[in-house]
């Protein structure tokens, strides 16, 4: 049973020699349903293929030696003349029976190998952590930590630089006490690098797998995680940046205050931001909490109670399938991906349209400053002060400061006007989606109806899906 060695025909099992060690599970054996005697019902056979797979899966790829009759310690033993005539006398119990046994035997073995041995469970757990950003400390200090790497150029970066600050993530959070088991598979690796891409565009995270759990984690796998993790980051960031914005309009208030003709133009950062806070934490939640929490939770429960590895793949499947999908990673959710990047992309606009705003007004506040400072302390010597030669190349420059505000205004109209036009598209877009939570998502985004009053397809979206609902209740 846990040997399937001969390349001959005869047997409902085929093996495929040409199949390498890392593919054992999922593609060197298979049914050959024509084969399949008529008294082996097709789950009977399906389980067969499961015995013998697991066995040689032992093996070959965990490298477990324990023989096939230690494993099935407690199915029968068909070797006496009584059992046999038992299986050909009783089909529907005696064979079922054993079969149901030895299945129970064998999966039960190789999970538990799994488990204790190579730690399948701590890594689903740790995918999850670090490759899915639950691990909330360890992200927000890395992101402090390479900042000032991956602000410049892609083409500057160095992957062992971003090793070492990976390295110094863990040491100063939570994840240090993680096992070194884990610690040792997390990784840097950076994607391909386009023209003009910083190191925020092409940083990645990535988790090395090997032996028996690349058989759960597969090449295919990884790649979903790769992308789960990119759109993750960029959202992350997205918040990182907000929260960068909201401490410069704070710090800065106090500062700018003594010169009253920004109020205008400083109160439409306000609003901007605001906007985009909402817009950004709103989606935060559904991406944590209706997304990632939701679909682990179901996965971790199919996990608990999977008889089989079969089990373990399928469920781990479906949930990357379904991260991917309502991550809007999928095919066809692209025109709602391209949207969102859009969104992320003015929210990076603003950043560097108010980093400037505030750096013309702060170096401008100093000059004025100075000046002041120049006059008392001319006073305080017994002078007049300044001349009126000063006074006039003074009050030429801070006219010429004025004169920028409403091309500064102007601009952030336009990023504003931009900003809506993309986020009323998308909401559109999440109405005539069929998928439900991306429909009450659209509610929460534009919970005041701030978008719906400029938007005329956002109303008839709106009110057509609100009577449908309606019309179930």
């Amino acid at each position: 049973m846990g040997s399937w060695r001969t390349h001959t025909t005869s047997f409902f099992v085929a093996s495929d020699p040409t199949v390498k060690t890392d593919r054992l599970w999922h593609d060197k054996y298979t049914l050959r349903k024509s084969m399949i005697p008529s008294f082996i019902a097709m789950d009977q056979a399906r389980k067969v293929l499961l015995i013998g797979k697991s066995i040689n899966f032992l093996h070959q790829v965990c490298h477990d030696r324990t023989p096939p009759g230690k494993i099935i310690a407690a199915s029968k033993s068909a070797d006496s003349l009584k059992d046999a005539a038992e299986l050909f006398t009783d089909l529907e119990g005696a064979f079922q029976s054993n079969i149901d046994a030895a299945y129970f035997e064998t999966s039960k073995y190789l999970l538990d190998v799994l488990n204790k041995n190579y730690h399948l469970l701590e890594h689903m757990q740790a995918m999850r952590r670090y490759l899915l950003l639950g691990q909330g400390d360890f992200i927000r200090h890395l992101m402090d930590l390479l900042k000032p790497e991956l602000v410049r150029p892609a083409t500057t970066l160095y992957q062992h630089n971003l090793t070492g600050i990976l390295e110094t993530a863990v040491r100063a959070t939570n994840a240090q006490f993680d096992s070194p088991e884990i610690l040792k598979r997390l990784d840097v690796r950076l994607l391909e690098v386009s023209p003009g891409d910083t190191g925020w565009d092409v940083f990645s995270m990535d988790y090395h797998v090997d032996g028996p759990i690349a058989t759960v984690f597969t090449r295919e796998c990884m790649s979903h995680y790769l992308r789960v993790f990119n759109f993750l980051w960029r959202a992350k960031r997205m918040e990182y940046i907000l929260t960068d914005i909201w401490k410069g309009q704070m710090c800065n208030a106090k500062l700018l205050k003594s010169m009253p003709e920004l109020s205008g133009v400083l109160h439409q950062c306000h609003i901007l931001a605001s906007e985009m806070v909402h817009f950004i934490h709103q989606m935060q939640y559904y991406i944590t909490f209706e997304v990632l929490e939701c679909s682990w939770d179901e996965l971790w429960n199919k996990v608990q109670q999977a008889q089989d590895l079969d089990h373990i793949i399928a469920a781990h499947e479906v949930f990357l399938d379904t991260i991917i999908s309502r991550c809007l990673l999928d095919t066809n959710s692209r025109a709602l991906l391209n949207q969102l990047r859009a969104i992320f992309d003015q929210i990076i606009e603003f950043q560097n349209a108010q980093d400037t705003l505030y750096r013309a007004a702060l170096e401008e506040l100093q000059l004025r400053l100075q000046f002041e400072e120049r006059k008392k302390r001319l006073q305080s010597e017994g002078e007049w002060g300044v001349t009126a030669a000063d006074e006039e190349v003074e009050n030429k420059r801070v006219q010429e400061f004025c004169e920028t505000i409403p091309k500064m205004r102007s601009q952030l109209r336009i990023l504003t006007h931009f900003y809506q036009g993309i986020v009323q598209q998308f909401l559109v877009l999440l109405m005539t989606s069929t998928d439900e939570s991306l429909q009450f998502l659209s509610f929460r985004l534009d919970f005041n109806e701030h978008y719906k009053a400029r938007e005329p397809r956002l109303r008839m979206s709106l009110g057509t899906t609100r009577g449908r609902r309606s019309s179930y209740m």
